[in-house]
């Protein structure tokens, strides 16, 4: 009796779920993971009996499965009281940072990358050009993880130094950035570096091409403490926040106008305030990553600079309107251009590259952007 009375409730549960499913519309995207979720999949013979089908099928229901949240924090728990520190390629580091497994190095295709931006740089010419690599937070807190998470950014940081042509100007932050490091330069729930860290980087890049400024010609404010990133939706673990700070030029109001190419939309600040309203507060800074972003100021400097970047770039983009005329930032994951005619349009004579060294060694678009 006690049997059946079992197996009922377990058929209970089961229909119900199954029903839930049925009944209850798909979410296209999950706010807590940061992410799309699979819709589901098209149905045909082919796909059927390829197996293509049950792949995304099973891929559905993982994403849409009742109660996912939930299910998701209750494993994250059972492994933090197991004691394990790296939870769905994201380590549990000492002072309360979730930091995520770095991306593995394959030294040969990231050398054909470095060989083709120098063939880029020599075709430039008398145009500046500038490689910032930014370490991630994997090696900069590396004395905080696990003995077995050993990090290879410095091995490969050198490498991109060595391999870099004598015509590039390398930017290396990585010892600044470590020096600095209890200042909190990177987030703690979220991949990026912090607008500290970046500012920091920045004023080596000003020294290293000639540009007198300091922290005294910047204000930074505080815009949200309530920010919960990338690193704490991929590891489940939602008990700590981030504070956002923007870092502001003095005297900058209406010195510059940003031009978004594709959206054809045009604004007189690099700040969205209405993205502090999403779980994304990252994108705060120009509102998120655009394949082409033009911007005129006021700076009378006669210099134009080309920027092209990853993610990181976004949030040193606001102090660099001081010292350039117009500058124009490329994000190559969705740029589609000739960036040659970009180029020549916008009379570019200086250019910086910046990259985080995982978007460096796993990203291929850099690569096809050049080759076009």
């Amino acid at each position: 009796m006690k049997k059946n009375s079992t197996r009922n409730t377990v058929l209970a549960v089961l229909i119900g779920v199954l029903v839930w499913m049925l009944v209850a519309p798909d979410k296209a995207y999950s706010e807590r993971e940061n992410r799309n979720l699979a819709s589901f999949p098209e149905i045909t013979i082919e796909r059927v009996f390829s197996g293509e089908f049950m792949s995304e099928f099973e891929t559905y229901l993982t994403d849409q499965f009742p109660v996912r949240d939930f299910c998701i924090q209750l494993k994250t728990l059972m492994l933090r009281i197991t004691g394990q520190r790296l939870i769905n390629d994201y380590y549990l580091a000492e002072g309360g940072y979730l930091i995520p497994e770095e991306a593995a190095y394959n030294r040969e295709k990231t050398q054909k990358l470095l060989e083709q931006i120098n063939q880029f740089a020599e075709e430039k010419g008398k145009v500046n050009v500038s490689f910032l690599l930014a370490p991630t937070a994997k090696s900069i807190y590396e004395d905080r993880l696990p003995y077995t998470a050993a990090s290879s950014e410095l091995q490969v940081m050198e490498d991109v130094r060595k391999t870099l042509s004598k015509k590039i100007n390398y930017i290396d932050v990585y010892d600044v950035l470590h020096e600095e490091k209890e200042r909190r330069m990177y987030y703690k729930t979220d991949h990026h570096w912090t607008t500290r860290a970046a500012f920091a980087a920045f004023l080596e890049y000003a020294d290293s091409i000639g540009i007198e400024t300091d922290s005294g010609d910047y204000a930074f404010y505080s815009v949200t403490n309530d920010f919960q990133g990338t690193c704490a939706s991929g590891s489940g673990i939602y008990e700590i926040s981030d504070v956002v700070e923007i870092c502001v030029p003095l005297n900058s109001e209406g010195t510059y106008v940003v031009n978004y190419i594709e959206e054809m939309r045009k604004t007189a600040s690099l700040f969205e305030s209405e993205k502090l309203e999403i779980k994304d507060k990252y994108q705060v800074f120009m509102g998120g990553n655009h394949a082409q972003v033009e911007i005129k100021t006021n700076a009378g400097t006669g210099r134009n600079l080309l920027l092209i970047k990853d993610s990181y770039g976004n949030c040193m983009v606001p102090m660099l309107t001081p010292h350039f005329d117009r500058i124009v930032v490329v994000d190559p994951r969705y740029f589609s251009g000739d960036i040659y005619e970009v180029m020549m349009t916008n009379k570019v004579n200086e250019i910086l590259f910046l990259y985080n060294v995982n978007s460096l060694v796993t990203d291929n678009s850099l690569d096809i952007m050049l080759g076009k």
